[in-house]
């Protein structure tokens, strides 16, 4: 794969500068075009290189919405609409060192939506593009069953009062682990994480206690892999750190409060408050799942705002701070008002490495001031311990053993089920926890969530910062419903579902566990 891409000529947007290799090419770009973007009305020259069919295909995916990598998987360095290409070559160039990295492994690819995306990311993606457009004239909600909480009902922190308390079907057993069968028997059975990690003896249990990777803090340069695709950037573009400064647009509205009086509702484009409280009541509604545990109603969704580009780590730590702020607990004195911007994040986290924590990142990322250099663990970890806010950070690895997705869900489920609500036989647990900031090669994400399917699957349920919840989940979270019905919950569930299908693909996790106490 990576020979195939080499012998391909990769060529500038902006000028007729090209070159074999990605990397030597990204660093023209950010050499001499960092504040430019493509021109979308320059014609895709690379179309005389296609057939009459691979044109329809290319045409019919791009207005679908599409990357076009999916429609010519063959021409993998095919661009998006809005990218050109010239036949100029460039054989004076040196070529990088990394360039053994353009492959499976350390591909990036433009989507359509403008958004650079791992490789192994793309199916998923494109599928959570289609999640993103369901609104609920698709879905069977009637709109007459949707009950809209009144301001003095009872507050979200008690939507678990509200779950059925039928006793579910009983949970998988270790020895079961394969058998995808559904079960009839109608019992409390054991806890999420005995049935997940099975027994004291299990490889699963042995390997959730040991599989500790050793790669946080390593002091060697990182490059495109891990930083991802602008990892060699010393600045971003002009034009997009004045949009970090704007900031999502502001909606102020006007509501009759309990007293009669009119209130001022502050709505943030890229935030979605309440969104947890629908997808547990979606999870009580699917057929399909046996158990679920959610965190704290009160973390709020943040997603990137558009052609943003890859800055999820720092929105996985704002939804983390979310809950920080609205609980009180230790901590939420540094964050006043609304949630610190990724410019303020990074500054953040560069004075945390000034103050010693984690300060191997520095060396690691060359400094991420004013970059689109992508963040992870460290990074997070580094600008918690730096305020005092407790955090445990873990890492997992696949072994010959036992694969790390496996051991990372066994430290998830005992994560939501503790023990501490042993004798709760709803269907669905809303504990007070909070969410924890999820990694894994090239993104990361928000765990919210951990259901156990009657298939016996083990899904997360995740808030991802790439996209939008849904115009229906919106409508209801931002309603503050309490309760509706709905024909297909599953339909809305599986745009923040990851189940062990998506997480085969990769072979190390992370997680970053806030050890947060009330003031």
């Amino acid at each position: 794969m990576a020979n195939a891409n080499r012998n391909q000529h990769l060529t500038c947007p902006f000028c007729r500068f090209d070159s074999n290799d990605f990397d030597s090419l990204e660093r023209h770009v950010q050499h001499l075009h960092t504040d430019q973007q493509p021109d979308p009305r320059r014609p895709y020259s690379a179309a005389s290189q296609l057939s009459d069919a691979e044109l329809a295909q290319l045409l019919a995916f791009e207005e679908a919405g599409l990357p076009a990598e999916l429609a010519l998987p063959d021409r993998p360095n095919v661009p998006a609409c809005g990218e050109a290409q010239t036949p100029e070559s460039a054989t004076d160039l040196e070529q990088s060192s990394s360039s053994s990295q353009v492959g499976n492994e350390g591909s990036w690819v433009q989507c359509v939506c403008g958004e650079r995306v791992h490789f192994l990311e793309l199916d998923a993606h494109s599928d959570m593009h289609a999640q993103e457009n369901i609104t609920l004239d698709e879905t069977d909600i009637p709109s007459e069953d949707v009950k809209l909480a009144t301001t003095a009902g009872p507050p979200l922190a008690d939507l678990s009062n509200s779950f059925s308390t039928h006793i579910p079907k009983s949970l998988r057993n270790y020895d079961q682990i394969h058998d995808r069968t559904p079960r009839s028997e109608k019992r409390r059975g054991p806890s999420l994480k005995d049935i997940f990690l099975g027994t004291h003896a299990s490889p699963r249990r042995e390997s959730a206690n040991s599989a500790v990777s050793a790669k946080l803090g390593k002091t060697k340069r990182l490059g495109r892999s891990e930083l991802g695709p602008y990892a060699h950037e010393h600045q971003m573009p002009s034009w997009l750190r004045r949009m970090l400064e704007k900031g999502a647009k502001v909606t102020i509205t006007n509501r009759i409060g309990p007293d009669g009086t009119l209130v001022k509702v502050e709505t943030i484009a890229n935030e979605t408050p309440n969104l947890v409280p629908v997808l547990s009541w979606l999870s009580h509604l699917d057929g399909t799942v046996e158990r679920a545990f959610y965190c704290s109603p009160k973390v709020v969704h943040v997603c990137k705002m558009p052609r943003e580009g890859g800055f999820c780590g720092y929105r996985n730590i704002q939804m983390l701070l979310s809950y920080i702020q609205h609980t009180d607990v230790n901590g939420a004195e540094n964050f006043p008002g609304r949630l610190p911007s990724i410019l303020k994040l990074q500054d953040m986290i560069e004075n945390a490495w000034d103050l010693g924590f984690n300060s191997v990142g520095r060396a690691e990322t060359g400094g991420i001031r004013f970059t689109r250099k992508f963040i992870g663990t460290p990074e997070a970890q580094a600008l918690f311990m730096s305020l005092d806010i407790s955090c445990e950070a873990t890492a997992y690895a696949t072994t010959k053993e036992v694969e790390g997705f496996e051991t990372m869900l066994c430290a998830v489920c005992e994560y939501f089920d503790d023990g501490s609500a042993k004798d709760n036989v709803n269907k669905v647990v809303i504990t007070d926890k909070p969410p924890i900031y999820f990694q894994h090669r090239g993104h990361s994400m928000t765990i919210v969530g951990v259901e156990q399917r009657l298939s016996g699957v083990v899904n997360l349920v995740v808030f991802d910062p790439m996209f939008n919840p849904s115009p229906a989940l919106k409508k209801l979270a931002l309603s503050r419903s309490t309760a509706f019905g709905c024909a297909r919950p599953g339909k809305f569930l599986n745009a923040h579902r990851r189940d062990e299908k998506y997480l085969y693909k990769f072979k190390d996790f992370e997680l970053l566990k806030l050890k947060t106490r009330s003031r």
